[in-house]
């Protein structure tokens, strides 16, 4: 198993995920799948086992990365492309069967248009040509592809980034554009009985959620079946960490693979990696034993330069929040960044809250708590630590917390 830090792993490398693998694609037979989950905890690596062992069970595969679209055709023409390229490996008359027909799917694609019905002055051009709306050519290449009578899985990554960048690029209609694309997915394809052998896994690294929920669509993602990565047991944790080892001839015993687990709280393979690299690279210019390096390999990742990934937690606010609500998250995150043990609600969150919403009632301010909260919760910033006897909010990754502290202090 190698120390890989950065890029998805396949193969040898993909460690631990064999019981999600099998729940997943159990689920797939009757359901689609939403996966949400920040950057950085293997929702790529873990699509591409699953659409491997979807393919070992007959199924064809596809995977598309929708986060550089900005326009419905550039989804229908990303679709298109990987269809193309899964086509490949079929016989020569079908791959010239399938080019043809995608060829004039293409031609269309030049000339659809986001219209947007009942609503005045909606229609947003994307190409030349003759204007066609964008749902009819999307929804013919999804029947161009369930002609070829397999069953599908249709792999999207980033389609929340897609949505929210037809939002910002669409101040007046984008919100009903993505009402639409949304409406399209959950009403069209589902009524189109040749997709009846269709599944998709859906993933983005911002909520798609949030997205629906702000803008008051909720609705529109009720046929797909929630599932988020867990962090590994620490049972888990160690093993990996204990396999690393071994193939880097590293002696780490099991407590101290623990105490290193422990550091990192929040036990995602990808911070594992992380911190295992830098404990690599510590072992060779200090010669102490692993024990006694944990701290600093943490502590390594905190330091400009070292600390990329955790920009985008921050990011990740300002994509989804309108300015007042980020401004109000990330003051929120800050207290609860103070002590490792969190901070509790009544005496500390809300009163902040209050303290920048003078002029929000209590109960007004209490909702407005409650809603960021939920956010947090489910994006992974914090959870929600009762051991105490206390309700506390505290970050799920111990590494961002001692970030965030850093960053807000002088």
């Amino acid at each position: 198993m190698d120390n890989i830090a950065g890029p998805p792993v396949e193969g040898d490398n993909f460690f631990g995920r064999e019981t999600e693998l099998a729940r997943f694609l159990d689920t797939l037979q009757q359901h689609d799948i939403l996966l949400l989950g920040p950057r950085r905890i293997g929702k790529t690596s873990f699509g591409r086992a699953l659409m491997k062992n979807a393919a070992a069970q007959g199924w064809q595969v596809v995977e598309v990365n929708v986060a550089s679209c900005d326009s419905e055709a550039g989804f229908v023409s990303k679709l298109a492309k990987a269809f193309e390229d899964a086509a490949t490996s079929r016989p020569r008359q079908f791959l010239d069967q399938t080019r043809k027909a995608l060829s004039k799917l293409l031609q269309r694609i030049e000339g659809i248009e986001a219209a947007v019905p009942g609503v005045a002055k909606a229609s947003v051009r994307i190409g030349a040509g003759k204007a066609e709306d964008w749902t009819a050519t999307a929804s013919a290449l999804l029947q161009l592809m369930a002609a070829q009578q397999q069953r599908w899985l249709l792999y999207v990554d980033e389609l929340p980034i897609f949505l929210y960048t037809l939002i910002n690029n669409d101040p007046q209609q984008g919100v009903a554009r993505v009402r639409r694309f949304l409406d399209w997915f959950r009403n069209d394809v589902r009524a189109l009985a040749a997709c009846a052998q269709m599944r998709w896994l859906i993933s983005g690294s911002v909520g798609l959620d949030t997205l629906v929920q702000r803008h008051g669509m909720a609705d529109t993602i009720n046929t797909l079946k929630l599932e988020r990565l867990e962090p590994f047991s620490e049972a888990v944790a160690v093993d990996m960490l204990q396999a690393l080892a071994g193939h880097y001839a590293i002696t780490l015993d099991a407590a101290t693979a623990r105490a290193l687990v422990s550091a990192v709280q929040w036990p995602q393979p990808y911070y594992l990696q992380r911190v295992f690299n830098t404990l690599r690279r510590l072992l060779s210019e200090r010669g102490l034993p692993p024990a006694e390096l944990i701290e600093a390999a943490v502590d390594a990742l905190l330091q400009p330069g070292e600390d990329n990934d955790f920009h985008h937690w921050e990011q990740r606010l300002h994509q989804q929040l309108d300015t007042t609500d980020t401004e109000l998250a990330l003051a929120l995150l800050g207290a609860a960044a103070q002590t490792a043990a969190g901070a509790r609600a009544e005496t500390t969150l809300l009163p902040l809250l209050q303290t920048r919403l003078p002029e929000l009632s209590n109960d007004a301010a209490r909702h407005k708590f409650i809603t960021l909260r939920d956010i947090l919760l489910r994006d992974a910033y914090w959870y929600a630590d009762e051991s105490s006897g206390t309700r506390r909010y505290r970050f799920c990754l111990e590494p961002l917390r001692r970030w965030w502290l850093r960053r807000n202090s002088l």
